[in-house]
């Protein structure tokens, strides 16, 4: 038996591959295990069904954007107005087809206005720029915000620009809830296509924006959608203002790689665009207001000298994202819950969450936080110059002569180069109708003008009218495939202004060779038929009501200055020369003898009408300065007469109380003398008969002693 002690023990069965295989099989046979393989099957083709999704979603979308030719379904977003803009009324329509004769009384315009407000300070070259692409692509006059106003110091301009658009927000006669306003800076903003487009192309992007939305932050208890866009700011590369607010700052709907896959992660020209741009913002007068009232209030209650329209806007923005990210950790689904279990967290939960963390911020309900605002990623509306990369931005024709598939960039998922379906919807650029054919004024048989805008063959040549856009080069963005309505010049000031290798200028746009003749084209229209038609029917196709038209209009004052003229805006020679450098003399003055040196004259008379205004308004300031010092110091003598008198009168009242009350004294010490006299007289009379009455009685005992004494003697 010893022996044995040496032998192996026994160990555990092993079992062998098979037997492992049919328990495994066994257990996927029972109840648990077939539960638990099909939710593992089923989880994992959810999982990979979206994140293909996904992965589809942006590069579908992205494309489509650039064309416009979505329009998605959205029941519960209404619609931004209810008519729409420059539509005409029933009356116009019956006019213009010869069903009325006569016009009704009172007529007033019933659609939208459409306003565009710029900032600026003073009436410099590049403000002149501004004003004439506007005019030249039929946007409503201008309406300048702190035009020729003064600043003591930078923090007072960005205060006072607040306060001007605020203050003309509110203004109940000219704007509207449903009035659509696009504000500028009047400095830098250079319009590349009509008015007509940049609205159309503006609800495109807020249609889509709210598409976006729906899908990613749902509907409210109400069963209505959570958040909506309808304020479009410009987006930019770079972030401008306070530093804090741009870490809210969403990501951009455009892949991080939109540049392509080989990028340096610190070059800001190969990022797409995702914070806001202050210098720019399209929206709803209703929505607008509350904006810019926010804003206001916010600047004010900080009195940071480093504060700036922008970085507010910015702060704003950012807060809005954050509680944007609130409400959409709030309301994760379980698809998402378990998704984020197995790992699988989605990337805009994932920046979400990671936005919420770095601002260690409590969101509070009862405050206001959501502005409706969203940025122009694709730059569809606006694009800035600034930052943008080698070959991005190119002046293209899109006719069968151009090759844009050459301008597509390998690597990327650059869309195909195309014109706006809003474009091609568009008035030709060169169209004029001919009014000869087609009056709409029955009263009238011709066009009326005035001599100086009458038709001139060197004046006023034009390509053909018939002329498509296809064949106009117009401003793309090669990356985004964006043709955008304007264009934002870099601040000269700014630190980032630098510009593409191709260097954009005002003569870059589609116009510049034909400015002059298109801007007496514009000038003229008032004069024609239609314009007579235009006024005479209420001005259904004005933008605004206003009218005006070659002009800017002042926000506060509500003057109107006219361009091109001495006494108005852009009126100097070398205003003039800037803006159409073309060698043909003055505006509006092209046929006349000697017509620069005229305009000096006009200057120069102008500027000493100005001086001898100034010195009158010196000297009737100096007027009304020595009125109101002889008023005040009349004023003065009759206060101090007024106070002599008052004085005079204290001191006799006093002087009479005192002697009412020294009278009272000594009236009260007289009778104390009296009083104190009677007390003594009748002292005396007591002590009189005292005395008399102790005589008396002395006399008395005397005699009775002596009479004693008699007795007894006898």
């Amino acid at each position: 038996m010893a022996g044995d002690s040496m032998l192996p023990m026994p160990t555990s069965p092993r079992q062998t591959p098979a037997e492992l295989g049919g328990a495994a099989l066994q257990w996927f046979c029972s109840r648990r295990g077939r539960t638990l393989l099909f939710s593992t099957v089923f989880l994992v083709l959810t999982l990979g069904l979206t994140g293909v999704r996904h992965s589809e979603t942006i590069t579908a979308q992205y494309h489509a954007l650039s064309e416009y030719q979505w329009r998605p379904y959205l029941p519960s977003i209404p619609k931004l107005t209810k008519t729409s803009f420059k539509a005409p009324s029933n009356t116009t329509l019956q006019l213009e087809n010869g069903e009325i004769d006569h016009l009704p009384p009172k007529l007033e315009k019933s659609t939208p206005n459409f306003h565009l407000l710029m900032t600026s300070e003073k009436d410099s070259d590049d403000f002149c720029k501004s004003t004439l692409s506007a005019m030249l692509l039929s946007y409503p006059p201008p309406t300048g915000v702190n035009l020729y106003q003064t600043f003591v110091r930078p923090g007072h301009k960005e205060w006072q620009t607040l306060s001007g658009i605020k203050e003309y927000l509110h203004n109940e006669k000219l704007v509207h809830d449903e009035d659509l306003l696009l504000i500028v800076d009047g400095q830098g903003t250079w319009f590349q296509l009509p008015s007509d487009v940049i609205i159309k192309q503006y609800e495109a992007v807020v249609e889509y924006a709210n598409a976006r939305l729906l899908k990613k932050y749902g509907l409210d208890e109400n069963k209505r959608q959570r958040f909506n866009q309808t304020v479009v700011f410009g987006a930019e590369k770079n972030c401008e203002g306070d530093a804090e607010s741009c870490k809210y700052a969403p990501e951009s709907i455009l892949p991080h790689d939109l540049y392509g896959a080989d990028i340096e992660n610190n070059n800001k020209k190969v990022i797409p665009a995702k914070y806001l741009n202050s210098r720019v913002v399209m929206g709803p007068a209703q929505d607008l207001r509350i904006l810019f009232d926010a804003a206001l209030k916010r600047f004010q209650n900080d009195n940071s000298e480093k504060q700036t329209m922008q970085s507010v806007l910015a702060s704003m923005f950012g807060e809005q994202q954050l509680r944007r990210d609130a409400a959409l950790k709030e309301s994760k689904s379980a698809s998402t819950k378990l998704r984020e279990w197995v790992g699988k967290t989605s990337k805009e939960h994932f920046a979400a969450e990671r936005r919420l963390e770095l601002a260690n911020a409590t969101i509070r309900p009862e405050k206001t936080h959501e502005y409706s605002i969203g940025l122009d990623y694709t730059h569809t509306l606006f694009q800035p110059l600034a930052l943008t990369h080698s070959g991005e931005l190119l002046p293209l024709k899109h006719d069968n002569s151009t090759n844009l598939s050459l301008y597509r960039h390998p690597g990327t998922i650059t869309p195909h180069l195309s014109l706006p379906p809003t474009l091609l919807a568009s008035k030709l650029p060169f169209w004029t109708p001919n009014l000869y054919l087609h009056n709409p004024s029955p009263e009238t048989n011709k066009p009326a003008y005035i001599d100086r805008l009458d038709y001139d063959f060197d004046l006023d040549q034009l390509p053909d009218r018939h002329t498509p856009w296809a064949d106009i080069p117009l401003i793309q963005n090669t990356y985004t495939g964006a043709v955008p309505g304007l264009v934002l010049r870099p601040i000269r000031d700014s630190k980032t202004s630098s510009l593409s290798s191709n260097q954009m200028s005002f003569n870059t746009l589609w116009y510049a060779k034909y400015k002059r003749a298109l801007l007496r084209q514009y000038f003229r229209t008032p004069q024609s038929p239609n314009g007579y038609h235009n006024s005479v029917v209420g001005g259904d196709r004005f933008w605004d009501q206003r009218g005006g038209r070659g002009g800017v209009w002042t926000s506060k004052e509500q003057i109107w200055l006219p361009w091109g003229e001495v006494d108005g805006v852009c009126g100097t020679l070398a205003h003039l020369k800037q803006v159409f450098d073309d060698g043909r003399g003055v505006w509006m003055h092209e046929l006349e003898d000697d017509n620069e040196g005229r305009r000096v004259n006009d200057e120069q008379e102008y500027k000493k009408k100005l001086e001898e205004k100034k010195q009158m308004a010196k000297e009737k300031e100096r007027e009304q300065v020595q009125k109101a010092a002889e008023k005040a110091k009349m004023e003065h003598e009759q206060a101090e007469r007024a106070n002599r008198n008052k004085e005079r009168i204290e001191e006799e009242e006093s002087q009479r109380k005192a002697d009412k009350e020294h009278k009272q004294s000594e009236n009260e010490r007289l009778a104390a003398i009296d009083k104190a006299n009677k007390l003594s007289f009748e002292a005396e009379q007591r002590k009189k008969k005292m005395e008399e009455f102790e005589e008396t009685r002395n006399i008395d005992t005397s005699r009775s002693s002596l009479r004693r004494t008699k007795r007894w003697a006898a």
